[in-house]
């Protein structure tokens, strides 16, 4: 194994003497672990030139299974570090941002309340971040949103949630039941989610009625794309479960009816000792939410 360390990082190098910094090996050593390498396999990785170390057509073939090899490795270490923080009841939790302020610390607490011995630790990022946390064993549990496209990764439902409109609280649009694109045809309107499906999503349905949303700001969260609303930039279009748990007086959430729906998950890895703590932390958004999106 060490070997094939060596061998990865020359290759990733370049050079003995930048592979040689990176591991902590004289160059000598470096030279050393390779010529014995080479010997253990009967395989010429490198043809010496100039004081330099060129690889073999053999050698790259080698480093794309040996890479491999170590991302395998990377994995079962996560996984030790898993077990262990568990053990101790340290619980590493990653969530969208837009749930940081709002629902996210009041489900945590309830999950605490049942599991004393908890300390957290808290990730923010856009959802494909977080399955990719979890998918790496890098965080426990996630909050994710359905589809799942990554392997490794198991769920369990916290809700379906429709589309809301976000207006300023005397917005003539307030005082509807509901909206559709038609009645955003010609407002300036705050968007989140710039080149991800449900945004597209949303994209589309306003296209089916020939119709081009005139976006004045790109947001990355609920709570700022309702700020923006409130201040006049726009009408923010936002998933109904966040919007609800957004604590302002000065907005009005009306449904936007456009028959989209998203459904918001609890994720955890695969084949480990999650399933229960997931249910629980399930259980726990949901009492947060107060009755916001529609639990499954």
């Amino acid at each position: 194994m060490r070997g094939l360390e060596v061998f990865c990082a020359l290759i990733e190098a370049g050079s003995a003497t930048r592979a040689s910094r990176q591991i902590g090996l004289s160059q000598p050593a470096v030279s050393q672990q390779i010529a014995r390498l080479e010997s253990e396999l009967s395989l010429t990785l490198f043809i010496r030139e100039n004081g330099r170390m060129r690889p073999t057509e053999t050698a790259l073939m080698l480093y794309e299974e040996a890479s491999h090899a170590f991302d395998g490795l990377d994995r079962v270490i996560n996984l030790a570090k898993d077990i262990r923080g568990l053990e101790r009841g340290l619980l590493r939790v990653a969530a969208p941002y837009s749930s940081a302020a709002t629902y996210l610390p009041r489900a945590l607490r309830k999950l605490t309340s049942a599991h004393p011995r908890l300390r957290l630790i808290v990730h923010l990022g856009n959802y494909e971040r977080i399955v990719g946390l979890v998918a790496a064993r890098e965080v426990d549990l996630g909050i994710a949103k359905a589809p799942l496209l990554v392997p490794g990764v198991e769920s369990v439902d916290i809700c379906v949630s429709g589309l809301v409109a976000v207006t300023p609280a005397d917005s003539p649009l307030a005082r509807k039941k509901s909206l559709s694109t038609k009645d955003l045809a010609h407002e300036p309107l705050v968007m989140i989610g710039r080149g991800r499906p449900w945004r597209n999503e949303i994209d589309v349905a306003f296209r089916r009625e020939g119709i081009a949303p005139r976006v004045s700001v790109e947001t990355q969260s609920v709570e700022s794309a309702c700020g923006f609303a409130a201040e006049g930039f726009g009408t923010a279009i936002v998933p109904r479960w966040l919007a609800d748990a957004v604590p302002r007086n000065d907005i009005a959430i009306t449904p936007f009816k456009i028959g989209i729906e998203h459904r918001f998950l609890v994720v955890y890895p695969s084949r480990t000792k999650r399933a229960e703590l997931a249910h629980d932390f399930a259980d726990a958004c949901r009492n947060a939410l107060s009755g916001s999106g529609d639990a499954v």
